[in-house]
């Protein structure tokens, strides 16, 4: 099993099991999801159609949507989706990962906390120290070396929405360089910061 084919899979399996975690969780706790507040710009996580057929052609050639997951996150709403090129096309394959996390406002406290807010500690909770900052037209983001060979991850925040975004890639039987994971990375976050 190549290492393309095992980030696919294991990024597969680990949207399957958040999502059945995450909703199981709700289920058995037998809680409503979360709701936004007025002073939330994401009512819901977009889903992958946000991501255009033109910006994914152009980054990952012959790539195609193999996970497409939404539903309810503690305090916000979630969708995942993941696409891949591994097999399809020639030349250089990839998977492009894709999270979309939107925090709701809390106010059960005293002390109402912004879904703003919730979104940015939770990026700060995400990215290790290791991480690259990057300008993005949404504002700053860190991207850093994915934990597999050839692998790039990224994540900023715009409003109370947080974004993550994964990049496994091979050139024939190799791992690609993680510049070229990293530049590939960096610039769909570039251009999704500015569909969002």
């Amino acid at each position: 099993m190549g290492p393309l084919v095992r980030v696919a899979v294991v990024g597969a399996g680990a949207a399957v099991l958040s999502a059945v975690a995450i909703g199981g969780g709700l289920w058995l706790a037998g809680d409503d999801p979360d709701v936004p507040e007025g002073g939330d710009v994401h009512t819901a996580a977009p889903g992958c159609g946000v991501v255009s057929d033109g910006l994914l052609t152009g980054l990952v050639p012959g790539a195609v949507l193999e996970t497409s997951e939404h539903g309810p996150l503690s305090g916000g709403d979630s969708s995942v989706c993941s696409w891949s090129s591994a097999g399809l096309s020639d030349g250089p394959q990839g998977v492009l990962r894709l999270s979309l996390s939107a925090r709701f406002t809390d106010d059960t406290g005293e002390d109402p906390v912004s879904g703003d807010q919730r979104a940015r500690e939770a990026y700060a909770a995400l990215v290790p120290v290791r991480g690259d900052t990057v300008e993005l037209p949404s504002g700053e983001g860190r991207v850093w070396h994915g934990q597999a060979p050839g692998t790039a991850e990224l994540a900023f925040t715009t409003d109370n929405l947080l974004v993550r975004v994964t990049y496994a890639g091979t050139s024939g039987t190799e791992p690609v360089g993680f510049e070229d994971a990293r530049n590939l990375t960096v610039e769909f976050a570039e251009q999704l910061g500015e569909a969002l």
